[in-house]
């Protein structure tokens, strides 16, 4: 079950979403929290409206008071109005919201039933119902919620999601239709912190992505372009303006994508670093035996090379956490320019140094507390630590400086940040 939450300063465009789908037969009302019905014993648009209305403080603070949640089952479950009313009342209650008045329509106009909630985010004295960490908590809620009433958990959902979603083929025709559904698929399953990172997830589709820069009545854009590849990752087609294909693929969606990732991999990285350094110890001595080895691990790896062979950028994806991660933010002793020099000597594999990635022998606990070049505590820097190397040792055509634009793009972010902080001092 996947809760999708909302927060709006207008009621009345909440509850007549809701009330329009009630009055078309497409919709019907489960269930009415601290409210009163009229003398027919119905809940009306204009009862409700007035009633949360008076409930809100004239002089509240909080600007968006309204909490409008859907939750979605999958679309294989076919679930009673008893249980899907037992579910919306024990959400709530979890969340924090029991004691408010909310409202609960189960919506049946497409084939997969689902539910809205919308209630108040302040309580009758105008103080805030706690929302910190609210999407965190909606997901262990849900959690709990599949596993009492035995429902299919929505990582199945996101599976199916990622495995029926096909590579671009620019002879099927409707390009910008197969594009859109390839990067809204990514943008929502998976996590990713740079450019490369978003590249290496698309590679898989026949797509890639550049930034590109604009300039409109004096002012300057920052945008992206799609451009579908073959399997190989040669451009096969024109690129593809974002604005072009609709919203929520655009830069500032990606930016927000990349921002919301930073801390949701941090506790995910261990994990693939481990799976990394446990490959590198069995010695690959060859790009296709190390992808075979980390295949068998989970994990999918993209590898990129400049025009002379040097190995400038590798990536290691877990679809199965919808993680991408470049090597540089497991730690610098897993930049490109380590394998770059390991799969041109495998003779030497600084994986097996102990001083530096830890005792095969130790626990997993143990090895990530003692890996002093491996600690992602700023992972950008990372980045740009492997740009430099790569800088010195290299010259680099505009074409394939990939690592360039992600350096660039993290500071880029950072000073944005920096901005952000000052205003919020202000």
């Amino acid at each position: 079950m996947i809760a999708k939450i909302s927060a709006t300063e207008n009621l009345g465009g909440a509850l007549g979403y809701n009330f329009k789908k009630v009055e078309k037969g497409e919709a019907s009302i489960l269930l009415a929290a601290e409210l009163y019905q009229d003398r027919e014993g119905r809940y009306t648009m204009e009862d409700v409206l007035a009633d949360m209305e008076a409930l809100i403080p004239k002089k509240c603070r909080t600007k968006k008071t309204v909490f409008h949640c859907s939750l979605n089952p999958h679309p294989d479950e076919k679930l009673s109005d008893e249980t899907l009313t037992q579910i919306a009342k024990e959400y709530m209650e979890a969340l924090g919201y029991g004691n408010q008045p909310y409202i609960v329509f189960k919506h049946n106009d497409i084939a997969r039933e689902h539910i809205h909630i919308v209630s108040l985010r302040v309580d009758s004295r105008g103080r805030k119902i706690n929302d910190k960490f609210e999407k965190r908590r909606s997901k262990k809620i849900t959690d709990v919620l599949e596993r009492k009433f035995g429902l299919i958990p929505s990582s199945k959902v996101t599976e199916k999601a990622v495995a029926e979603t096909p590579k671009v083929d620019i002879g099927k025709g409707n390009i910008k239709q197969q594009v859109a559904s390839v990067v809204r698929m990514v943008l929502k399953h998976y996590k990713f912190c740079s450019l490369g990172e978003l590249n290496a997830i698309l590679s898989k589709y026949n797509l890639a992505v550049e930034e590109v820069k604009t300039e409109f009545r004096g002012k300057k854009y920052d945008g992206l372009v799609y451009v579908p590849t073959d399997d190989k990752g040669g451009k096969v087609s024109t690129p593809i303006h974002a604005s072009d294909i609709g919203r929520g693929v655009g830069y500032t969606a990606v930016q927000n994508r990349m921002q919301k990732s930073k801390q949701a991999i941090k506790p995910l990285i261990p994990t693939v670093r481990r799976k990394v350094l446990e490959v590198m110890r069995t010695s690959p001595d060859t790009k296709e035996k190390l992808q075979q080895k980390l295949e068998e691990q989970g994990l999918r790896v993209v590898i990129r090379k400049n025009e002379n062979g040097r190995i400038y950028g590798i990536t290691f994806i877990d679809d199965d956490l919808g993680i991408a991660l470049n090597g540089s933010r497991l730690g610098k002793g897993y930049a490109a320019n380590v394998f770059n020099a390991y799969l041109s000597n495998p003779a030497h594999n600084p994986f097996l140094n102990e001083s530096l990635y830890g005792s095969p022998s130790v626990s997993h606990e143990q090895t990530n507390n003692t890996q002093s070049l491996q600690q992602d505590t700023e992972e950008s820097d990372n980045l740009v630590d492997e740009l430099i190397d790569d800088m010195v040792g290299e010259s680099f055509s505009s074409s394939g400086n990939d690592d360039w634009k992600e350096a660039a793009w993290q500071r880029k972010l950072r000073k944005q940040n920096k901005v952000n902080l000052k205003r919020r001092k202000r």
